[in-house]
């Protein structure tokens, strides 16, 4: 189960631990006490019965992943405006904006052509080092929706031009 989890995560603490209590939660179990910093014999039967079962994506990665593909769908004000909302629904749920951008970026990269990748990632590490140095997260994550929004109609532009 620790190996499933470490690769699922990509090695990533924070999101193993919101993939582990995704697990405890999809499996019906109770909630886990705040101050439970040692495995207990709970634990570790609960660990033993999700050895064999599959970890299951959490709930804001899928949401990131409707969004990737409603903004690669279609680049209109409308569908900036929806993303909008969709940040701010991830942001107020606590995921970090960081880990919202990586994971937006991942999405958005499976879908686009080698030409297109670079810039966008160009993109996304600017965006990424201005939500360190900015307050208003939601402000960054949604000028690079726009930006990619952008760059996405006009490869699509050229490609069909």
């Amino acid at each position: 189960m620790a190996v499933n989890l470490a690769r699922e995560s990509d090695r990533n603490l924070r999101k193993a631990l919101l993939m582990l209590e995704a697990a405890k939660v999809q499996a019906g179990g109770n909630e886990i006490p705040d101050d439970q910093l040692i495995p207990t014999p709970d634990w570790e039967i609960y660990i033993r019965q999700l050895a064999n079962e599959a970890i299951p994506t959490p709930d804001w990665e899928i949401y990131i992943r409707q969004l990737a593909n409603d903004i690669t769908k279609e680049q209109s004000p409308q569908t900036l405006m929806m993303a909008r909302e969709k940040i701010y629904e991830l942001l107020v749920n606590c995921i970090p904006a960081t880990t919202i951008l990586k994971t937006l970026v991942g999405e958005l990269l499976n879908n686009l052509d080698d030409s297109v990748k670079l810039e966008v990632i160009e993109w996304a590490a600017f965006y990424e080092h201005r939500i360190a140095l900015g307050s208003k997260d939601i402000f960054h994550l949604e000028a690079f929706i726009a930006k990619y929004m952008a760059i996405y109609k006009k490869y699509l532009n050229d490609l069909f031009a």
